[in-house]
């Protein structure tokens, strides 16, 4: 397992403070060695380096440095294996009742191990390769086990090849890089103190931000859940306005198309109302020029009749021979009588004509006046048949005596208005 991978795991617990607080402390004592790691992530940390390590020299080794390997193996698989069982636990007593046989077999049974970055595991690596046969015998004088028999000569050289390289002569150059090697030791064991603090801090940022993301996942949801619930509100709503204004406007549209249908019917008698009107108006004032025109013919004719009259008259009429005067008397009456009766005529056409012309702009106004009321309320059956006889009724034209107009039949109207 990757330390990314374990870190997540570790971070997933539920006491993680106080895996990030448990103590191991690993002795190589034939190595002179000891780790002392604080928290579950530190020593895998180094486990996990370890196994790598291991990885890279595992090419023609040894079973006894194998070994080694598979040692540390086991050390991250009881670490997985304890955060699997109990991660979920929370009390610390619990969990330190539980840690004890874990940690007893984690650092239990050292002394035969290597780390992969120690002198020694290098020092057995290059006398297997190049004294394969002298390697038992180094080994076990590394790990303290001398039960190998020292007459065997490859054994003895074993030995000997490692009593060299643990106690070697105390020259300057030795001691040099004796205390050299003692300084980096102190060094990585310092740096190596300061990671468990490290790796604390890590394994706590990620905890945090799992529950924050974890957070943020539950906000997003009820975010979320409130918005479909919005546009679920907002679209019910939006959808029962439009379905009413779309019965609304089919309504309209239908109340506008019997409108235009009306228009239709009724344009061109309203345009020839109109029209008739105007012409009727322009007969009317003609006819008023005519008798205006008369009247004054017969004003002066009148007058210069008065002005200068014939002489024969006044003669005949005092002479005694009256035959004359009563001859010019009665043709000039005569004439009198033919101008009046043209006028009176004239002005029964005149008023006729402005009576009529009246008439047509009443109907064209009516006309409109029903459309209008078409457009902006509904029209009972009844009323429209009033309207419309009203419209095309015949006029009185006061030309003739009992001049009055006849009733249309309803029913010719009506059949009339639904064609």
């Amino acid at each position: 397992m990757t330390q990314t991978e374990f870190r997540k795991k570790l971070s997933q617990t539920v006491n993680t403070d106080w895996f990030n607080s448990v103590k191991f402390n690993l002795r190589y004592t034939h190595l002179n060695l000891s780790y002392e790691f604080k928290g579950f992530g530190h020593l895998h940390k180094f486990v996990n380096q370890q196994i790598k390590g291991w990885d890279k020299l595992t090419q023609n080794l040894p079973a006894e440095l194998l070994a080694s390997r598979k040692h540390f193996e086991f050390i991250e698989n009881q670490l997985i294996s304890f955060i699997d069982s109990y991660g979920s636990q929370e009390h610390e007593s619990n969990l330190n009742s539980y840690f004890r046989n874990t940690q007893s077999r984690i650092q239990n049974n050292t002394s035969t191990y290597f780390t992969y970055n120690c002198p020694e595991t290098e020092f057995l690596i290059e006398v297997y390769k190049n004294h394969s046969e002298s390697f038992i015998g180094a080994y076990t004088y590394l790990i303290g086990n001398l039960d190998q028999s020292i007459n065997v000569k490859h054994n003895f050289n074993g030995y000997l090849l490692a009593y060299e390289f643990t106690l070697q002569d105390s020259t300057a150059l030795t001691e040099r890089r004796n205390k050299e090697k003692s300084s980096l030791s102190s060094l990585r064991t310092n740096f190596e103190n300061s990671l468990p603090k490290l790796y604390s801090e890590l394994v706590e940022h990620l905890k945090n931000s799992s529950e924050k993301y974890q957070e943020y996942l539950k906000a997003v949801d009820g975010f979320k859940e409130d918005k479909e619930k919005t546009y679920s509100d907002w679209f019910i709503n939006t959808k029962g306005e439009f379905e009413s204004f779309s019965t609304k406007s089919d309504k309209r549209l239908e109340e506008l198309e019997n409108t235009y249908k009306e228009k239709l019917k009724l344009e061109e008698p309203a345009k020839y109302w109109a029209e008739r009107a105007e012409k009727l108006k322009k007969q009317g004032w003609i006819a008023l020029a005519v008798i205006v025109s008369l009247v004054l013919v017969v004003v002066f004719s009148l007058g210069k009749l008065l002005w200068i009259t014939p002489e024969q008259i006044y003669e005949s009429f005092f002479n005694g021979d009256k035959s004359a005067a009563i001859r010019w008397s009665i043709i000039y009456i005569t004439f009198i009588s033919f101008m009046a009766f043209a006028i009176r005529a004239l002005t029964k056409v005149m008023f006729s004509s402005f009576h009529l012309a009246r008439d047509c702009e009443e109907r064209h106004t009516l006309t409109y006046f029903y459309l209008s009321l078409l457009k902006d309320s509904t029209v009972d059956k009844e009323d429209k048949q009033l309207i419309m006889q009203a419209l095309f009724s015949r006029a009185e034209t006061g030309l003739l005596k009992d001049d009055s107009s006849p009733t249309m039949p309803n029913d010719i109207v009506g059949k009339f208005m639904t064609k």
